[in-house]
């Protein structure tokens, strides 16, 4: 079932073009790994889904519907969270006030400034969505994330991603910089989102972790989709060889691949 489609985006950057006629579909439960060099246009394409950039032509359509992602607040209003390689979060706040920075919970009516702010339920909520995704962290409850281990703050970020992004969630790097054990804690969250219905678009350059979680990987070289293909149907060597441009002229196999 088809969630969003991306029809011929394009985005310049004056006389840069970052993006051009890149087409692509996203299904319900996806994990799609997002790969190429840098400068291929993988950050552009994840900002626009994010809302942080418009496009400059194309059309992104939403459940049948061609919506407008920009600014960052209607691409999560319309269920699409997102997830930066820095996690955006205060290191001297919790897990809990981390999760509902922004959104804070207050009594009343009015700007929040001026209102008491629901402490324990924003703390309840977060704790028993961290439970709920089986993420168990010592001390959640009051422990500042700038005292968790890399690992630890990269499942919260994801959480509460998960937490706010009822349709899609766009993750940059997730594992980068973690060791084994961390990594395959982040990767079995992933799958367990997916598996919950949630549509999933990992950007990466560690194609071991793409192969262990993502069903299909997509290819960008120099600002356009080189490759669409069901990971199951490829291996390494031939996403190298796509990454690289050793393999050019074949989109048209890559994508029967896919149908």
């Amino acid at each position: 079932m088809t969630l969003l489609s991306l029809n011929q985006i394009s985005k310049s950057f004056g006389g840069i073009h970052a993006l051009q006629d890149v087409s692509f579909d996203l299904n319900k439960g996806d994990i799609v790994g997002l790969v190429g060099d840098n400068g291929a246009g993988k950050s552009t394409l994840i900002k626009i889904l994010a809302g942080a950039h418009d496009p400059s032509s194309g059309q992104v359509i939403l459940e049948g519907q061609a919506q407008t992602l920009s600014p960052p607040a209607n691409a999560q209003g319309l269920g699409i969270e997102t997830v930066y390689q820095d996690l955006s979060m205060i290191g001297a706040f919790t897990a809990a006030e981390n999760f509902f920075l922004g959104r804070e919970l207050a009594l009343g009516r009015g700007p929040a400034l001026f209102r008491l702010i629901r402490r324990k339920t924003m703390l309840d909520t977060a704790v028993s969505g961290l439970e709920e995704l089986h993420i168990d962290i010592p001390g959640v409850r009051s422990k500042p994330v700038e005292r968790m281990s890399g690992g630890q703050r990269q499942l919260v970020a994801i959480a509460r991603g998960a937490f706010w992004g009822s349709k899609m969630l766009l993750l940059d790097e997730p594992t980068a910089a973690l060791g084994v054990r961390e990594s395959k804690e982040v990767l079995n969250l992933i799958t367990r989102l997916s598996a919950r219905g949630l549509t999933i678009v990992m950007v990466t350059h560690n194609l071991e972790h793409l192969w262990s979680v993502c069903n299909r990987v997509v290819v960008m070289r120099r600002g356009r989709k080189a490759a669409d293909m069901p990971s199951a149907s490829t291996n390494m060597e031939d996403v190298v060889a796509y990454i690289t441009g050793a393999k050019e002229g074949l989109q048209g196999r890559a994508l029967e691949l896919t149908s």
